[in-house]
């Protein structure tokens, strides 16, 4: 059984006992819900399982219909227990590049091992000067000063050689033209030189390898933790364990289609070259 079917069948389990004491009790759910105060409605969706009752809402409820001790204990446990996993499994979502910055600086402080993959785009870590004013370019000056602060800090961190980065990117993200052909040669060649420190792999997909792969976005993983994903309005932080296992299972497939070393400096080097020849 997997652990929303876990969930889902807790939460039935746990309207259906409420509603049975009301029942047993032979109270109204207009006199309940007056007596432990809340509404009828929301006493309704409660015993429906529509609403998840806090663990004040549960407590006041076995109070009010006279439940056995032991029937107390254990509903008020499955409420609290039912949160816990619903705040494990809540995505946060952060508005704002500098807030992201800070936001992930804290979680790559603490990361042993850190992977990024892009599809479209190359990671902030990554990214040349030029690159990632561009990147930037449509937010107000203080904002961008801010961020471009911000992502200092975090660069600043892989010059901790007990850390980790693995960067996996698609070939579509280095050709995908982020500014004059020039920048974007450049943007590669700042690749060849970041690839060299100990303490960094990169690798990219190319786009004749078979992938069979389906990744829709670019996603990063902080150890065995984290995954922060980037959205149009914002960046969404993930935590619960199952979703950053998939995480990590779609990011070992895509790190075993990318190619490194000479190959890795070849393809790198066609691409700079296809980039100058736009200019």
């Amino acid at each position: 059984m997997t652990a929303p079917e876990r969930s889902r069948l807790a939460r039935e389990r746990l309207s259906r006992e409420l509603r049975r004491l009301r029942t047993e009790a032979k109270m109204t759910g207009t006199a309940t819900a007056r007596a432990t105060g809340m509404s009828q409605s929301k006493l309704s969706k409660i015993e429906n399982g529509m609403l998840l009752p806090s663990v004040t809402d549960v407590e006041r409820l076995v109070a009010e219909l006279a439940a056995t001790r032991e029937t107390r204990i254990e509903l008020v446990e499955l409420a609290r227990s039912l949160h816990a996993e619903a705040e494990t499994r809540r995505v946060v979502l952060h508005r704002g590049a500098h807030r992201h910055q800070q936001a992930i600086s804290r979680v790559e402080a603490r990361a042993a091992t850190s992977r990024f993959f892009q599809v479209n785009l190359v990671p902030s870590l990554l990214q040349s000067e030029s690159y990632l004013r561009i990147v930037l370019g449509t937010m107000p000056p203080a904002e961008q000063e801010a961020a471009v602060a911000a992502l200092r800090v975090r660069r600043s961190r892989m010059d901790d050689l007990a850390k980790q980065f693995v960067f996996v990117v698609s070939e579509s993200a280095l050709r995908w033209r982020m500014g004059s052909p020039e920048q974007m040669a450049e943007q590669i060649e700042h690749l060849i030189a970041v690839q060299r420190r100990p303490n960094v792999r990169i690798g990219v997909v190319p786009w004749t390898a078979d992938a069979n792969v389906v990744a829709l976005h670019g996603f990063h993983i902080y150890d065995e933790r984290y995954v922060t994903v980037s959205v149009l309005t914002g960046n969404a932080t993930i935590t619960d364990p199952l979703d950053v296992r998939e995480y990590l299972a779609l990011f070992g497939k895509l790190e075993r289609m990318a190619v490194r070393g000479e190959e890795l400096q070849a393809l790198l080097k066609r691409i700079a070259e296809d980039h100058r020849r736009l200019g």
